[in-house]
């Protein structure tokens, strides 16, 4: 079976977040399609209203109405969000989505901000990288060691570091479902209609690892989207436990941060 996936990152200064959205390459065609007849309907809507047409969906901006979304109602939104609901009820999708509560990191790993090269943001973005691989390997390879899996992720300003990372795991002798991974390369959303639904998944779980840091209750839309059938997944957050391994295994391997 031949899986594409879709990877995109949320966070700010407590939380990052990076998920991969999986399934079919027929799913994802029919899906995208879908996906662009929902966008053209909202921006006739909005064409008739005299707003501003919208460019794409943005999770952040919409959540939180703003630039594109700035003119809308909160009607709007929720009509928005039930229209993309309809579209993952009908398509099949996993997601699997890695979350590092960075407080803990920095109490932890203090000398972090300062002694990561090259910066701290370049070494989170290649480390979850290796961890999300990892994850989405143990959630479709392990029952499934025919699968063949092709990476896409939004580009960004750290596209070198999490093809990097790709290539080391791909080259450690140790992960053993190398061979069900077939590529993995950047480009951007305009040029990639699944990546607006794998955007809004990584803020939905992103927005659900926030919750660790300021307890309240779980989004509605979240709920509503892992109500569905269609949709399934595995989420994990890094805490302390697994943080503090993670020191110990970066300092067995490197003797300091300094050369991490």
């Amino acid at each position: 079976m031949n899986f594409l996936g879709y990877i995109d990152e949320s966070y700010n200064t407590h939380v990052f977040t990076l998920s991969c959205l999986i399934s079919t390459g027929k799913i994802w065609s029919e899906f995208s399609r879908a996906w662009n007849l929902m966008l053209d309907s909202v921006n006739k809507k909005l064409e008739a209203q005299g707003k501003h047409v919208i460019s794409r969906y943005h999770a952040a901006d919409c959540s939180n109405l703003k630039r594109e979304f700035a003119d809308w109602t909160t009607d709007e939104q929720k009509a928005f969000f039930a229209d993309i609901l309809r579209l993952f009820r009908r398509h099949q999708v996993d997601t699997v989505a890695l979350s590092i509560n960075l407080d803990e990191f920095h109490q932890v790993i203090p000398e972090a901000r300062t002694e990561v090269r090259p910066d701290l943001e370049t070494f989170l973005y290649g480390m979850t990288t290796k961890f999300l691989i990892e994850r989405i390997a143990d959630r479709h390879c392990t029952r499934n060691p025919n699968a063949r899996i092709a990476l896409t992720h939004d580009r960004s300003a750290y596209d070198g570091v999490m093809q990097e990372a790709f290539n080391q795991l791909m080259a450690d002798p140790n992960f053993r479902y190398k061979g069900c991974f077939r590529t993995f390369t950047s480009t951007g959303w305009e040029h990639c209609i699944p990546l607006q639904p794998a955007d809004l998944v990584a803020y939905e779980n992103f927005k659900d690892a926030m919750r660790k840091v300021n307890p309240r209750d779980r989004r509605m839309s979240f709920e509503m989207l892992i109500d569905l059938d269609a949709f399934s997944g595995r989420a994990q957050s890094m805490g302390a436990d697994a943080i503090l391994k993670l020191r110990q295994g970066l300092l067995e391997a490197a003797g300091n941060l300094d050369n991490v």
